[in-house]
Order: C-alpha cells, then structure tokens, then sequence
C-alpha cells in the first residue's frame, strides 16, 4: 500500500483555492494521505499569521487538515533531525522542505508538493533519498 505524504503548500493550495486548487482536487481524490508534524506546525504558523488570533489559527489548521482528508503521522523527531542533517547538504534546500523529506522518506511516502525548489531538484531526491516525488 503507498502512502501520500501531503505538503503543507498543496493543503493550503485547497483551502486557499489558490492558482494550483484544480490540481489539489486530483491529490486530494488519492487514496492513503498522510502528512507530518511538520505540517501542521507550517499550517498553525500561517493560519497565526493571516488570522493575528491563536485560537481561530489553530481552529483553521485543524479544520485544513479534516477538509483535505488527511492523516497526521508521528515520526521520532530526533531521526527527523539526523536524517535531514545527513541530506541537507546534498539537497541545500530550505529546512523546512529538508524536513518534511526527512519525515516522507522515514516513513516510506511518496511525497506530493507543488514547492518549484523541490521540483526542481527531483531527480536529485529520488536518486539520494530513494523517495518518489509525485508531480500533479
């Protein structure tokens, strides 16, 4: 069974309805998404931002993650943290993106983004961190 782990860009894509949201309703329609903590601290940092109120940004994170159908897996943040150390060097991307690789490569995803920095270096993440990168 493949698991889809879900970018943080690609849930606000379909809550936001953004330029790339017909896209989203494709990712959204797969079955088995999953996505990480990382995620949903992304998701309460812009949602704390747009909205200047805790609880509402908090409501709106958790109300992205139920509206797009996706599960929050846990993943030991200390082999988060070694196995981004280990790539980021050879990935040089922004750490967050590092991590949310980390924790998709962890836990045997396909990762699922619309981040042009990671699409731009797929073939570099596929071949060093074994991690299929899907393209919507």
């Amino acid at each position: 069974m493949n698991n889809f782990y879900v970018d943080t860009n690609v849930i606000l894509s379909f809550v936001e309805e953004d330029e790339n949201f017909e896209k989203t309703k494709k990712v959204k329609n797969l079955k088995n998404l999953i996505t990480g903590e990382i995620t949903v601290l992304e998701l309460n940092s812009f949602y704390s931002r747009k909205l200047k109120d805790y609880l509402k940004a908090k409501a709106a994170a958790i109300y992205a993650l139920k509206v797009f159908n996706v599960s929050i897996i846990k993943v030991d943040f200390n082999k988060i943290m070694k196995e981004a150390m280990e790539i980021s060097s050879k990935l040089q991307l922004k750490t967050l993106d590092v991590l949310q690789l980390s924790s998709a490569k962890l836990i045997n995803s396909t990762f699922v983004t619309f981040d042009k920095d990671i699409l731009s270096k797929k073939e570099i993440i596929e071949k060093e961190l074994n991690l299929k990168i899907l393209e919507v």
